[in-house]
């Protein structure tokens, strides 16, 4: 066994049982053209090269058309007009509802806690 690796708490091992929920989003292109598939799913033949959004699944967006997500989904993904603006709006929102990582004294993995 590595040292300092029987000590991981929820939410550093990628399960999904996790407890600790990370936003994670990311950047894609504005997608076009939404149908429903076979299954009833949200699907795109095309896409917008000038424009782009930010998709959180912790958020609760579904990844498919916009009008069917809530207000805070939508204000989220954008529109932006680069991809350099989507990407900075998906890092402030991980920032934002994240619980950030701190060393703790001792410690040999960073742990959550307390704002030093």
């Amino acid at each position: 066994m590595t040292p300092g690796y029987d000590a991981l708490e929820p939410g550093y091992t990628g399960n999904e049982n996790d407890a600790d929920h990370r936003h994670d989003p990311y950047v894609r292109h504005v997608h076009l053209a939404w149908y429903r598939d076979q299954f009833g799913q949200w699907a795109s033949d095309s896409w917008d090269d000038s424009q782009w959004e930010v998709i959180c699944r912790e958020c609760g967006d579904s990844e498919g058309h916009a009008d069917e997500e809530t207000a805070e989904v939508r204000a989220l993904r954008g529109p932006y007009p680069t991809k350099h603006k989507a990407e900075h709006a998906a890092h402030r929102h991980e920032r934002e509802f994240s619980t950030p990582l701190r060393w703790m004294p001792g410690g040999a993995m960073p742990q959550k806690g307390p704002a030093l």
